[in-house]
């Protein structure tokens, strides 16, 4: 179920942070989800950012939570890519409305990217996307709700999450979570915040963006009952694309990384082995296809990123 409607906060509303004093234009509304609206908006120094603003709700403050914990670990990393650039309040109507605003990611989810710029695209993809998983891992979050939709592409071949709505701190259950992605769905184990669940769900999406109908037909010929990561295992080994990472997508989808760096370290070394030579998905036929699409694919990021 959507948010509700936000009265007042329309294409011109300057917000303005009543701890921060930030101050944002809203642009256009972007979507609308369970635990808010997301909006494009202008910074004071001319920036585009994504503001997302909702009622009193725990899940919109434990996404802030999530994000400030990351962003703090990031910082005392010497990491400075935060997604989360501001949290605050909003005075309107004699109402206190919570809000956040994020990095606008340009970008388009992971399996558009691989499917059009080739599957050899997925060894830089993963890596990039491992790197910050270990990231959210090491500050002490799992991201929980993993899919395509929730992993863009940028311009430049890096990886950002979005929608923070399903992390979850380690050792508790998973907030949220969907079908295939999940592991306990797959009998492969419990609903709890470690980062083996990620990973899991990782294995998973490599399946769906290479052999979706393969993944179908597998899901639909088993019982609840008798489903297993090593039906994941058997269609992993089935894949011509996926010979080369077969290996970690075993471990993954039978939880045999001792953590997420580990994981990411497997990852690298198999990318050293298997290089990918400069092709279309390379510098300036990369970024002029970014560039002719950057308004469609940032509404459909945003649409995705709500829900």
């Amino acid at each position: 179920m959507a948010a509700p409607e936000l009265p007042g906060f329309g294409p011109g509303t300057v917000v303005i942070g009543a701890g921060q004093g930030g101050q944002y234009t809203i642009q256009s509304l972007i979507g609308r989800g369970a635990n808010g609206t997301v909006y494009l908006v202008r910074t004071a120094g001319g920036q585009t950012a994504a503001l997302k603003a909702g009622p009193e709700k725990p899940e919109l403050k434990a996404e802030v939570e999530v994000l400030a914990a990351l962003k703090k670990r990031e910082l005392e990393s010497g990491v400075r890519r935060s997604f989360l650039l501001d949290a605050d309040r909003f005075r309107i109507d004699g109402r206190s409305v919570p809000f956040y605003v994020m990095k606008y990611v340009r970008g388009m989810p992971i399996d558009a990217f691989v499917r059009k710029y080739g599957h050899r695209q997925i060894g830089a993809a993963g890596l990039s996307l491992l790197e910050r998983l270990a990231g959210l891992h090491r500050a002490g979050f799992i991201f929980g709700d993993l899919k395509p939709c929730h992993v863009l592409v940028e311009e430049g071949g890096g990886v950002e999450l979005v929608d923070y709505g399903g992390a979850s701190a380690l050792g508790g259950g998973v907030k949220q979570y969907s079908g295939w992605y999940d592991r306990k769905y797959w009998n492969a184990g419990e609903r709890t915040a470690d980062p083996g669940y990620d990973l899991f769900a990782f294995a998973v999406l490599c399946l769906h963006v290479f052999d979706e109908p393969g993944l179908s037909r597998l899901d639909r010929g088993l019982l609840p009952q008798t489903r297993s990561a090593e039906d994941l295992v058997k269609l992993a080994g089935a894949i011509p694309a996926l010979k080369p990472f077969e290996p970690w997508l075993v471990r993954a989808l039978r939880g045999s990384f001792p953590g997420s760096r580990e994981a990411y370290a497997h990852w690298k070394a198999i990318c050293r082995l298997h290089p990918v030579r400069a092709g279309r998905a390379s510098s300036g036929m990369l970024a002029a296809a970014f560039c002719g699409s950057l308004v469609l694919l940032g509404a459909v990021l945003y649409a995705a990123f709500s829900l």
